[in-house]
């Protein structure tokens, strides 16, 4: 039996596709051919813009925007207070943090436009990741990202200029 548990404040545009067990809280909106896959979590306030595609156990922790043509892919969480513009790819298992390591809450942290994160990479909180720019597999960025750089390594550091 599949059972998704949304909220009735929930809005999505045309040609929406959701899978099954989804818990989608109260605030959450999502644009125009968006596909959201099975166990995918998102929580109060996670905006999400068209054409994105967000892949199962995808979880995002609220008050997130999400732009267009973005991919989410399996096992990503988005902590709060995370904005993503355009075209970016987001891979398998990435996770971004939101509390400082003293637990104190952090600002927010950006993705700018055609950013490519890799798979299992980290990103600490109170950073901007730069247009173009892309995180390598089972990097750690602790400091904002130049646009157009590949950064690598835990911390990762800028290797170089790729466009």
């Amino acid at each position: 039996m599949e059972t998704n548990v949304i909220h009735p404040s929930f809005k999505h545009g045309k040609n929406f596709k959701i899978g099954h067990y989804c818990v989608i809280e109260e605030g959450c909106v999502v644009g125009d051919n968006v596909d959201i896959q099975n166990f995918v979590l998102l929580k109060k306030g996670t905006i999400i813009g068209d054409s994105c595609y967000v892949d199962s156990y995808f979880r995002s922790s609220g008050g997130n925007k999400i732009g267009n043509n973005v991919t989410l892919r399996f096992g990503s969480t988005i902590a709060r207070e995370v904005y993503i513009e355009d075209d970016v790819f987001i891979a398998p298992n990435v996770m971004t943090v939101y509390s400082l390591p003293d637990g104190s809450k952090s600002a927010g942290t950006y993705i700018k436009k055609g950013a490519f994160i890799a798979t299992a990479a980290v990103l600490a909180p109170n950073i901007t990741i730069g247009e173009g720019a892309i995180v390598g597999t089972n990097s750690f960025i602790n400091q904002d990202c130049e646009p157009d750089y590949l950064y690598v390594g835990n911390p990762a550091i800028k290797k170089k200029k790729i466009r």
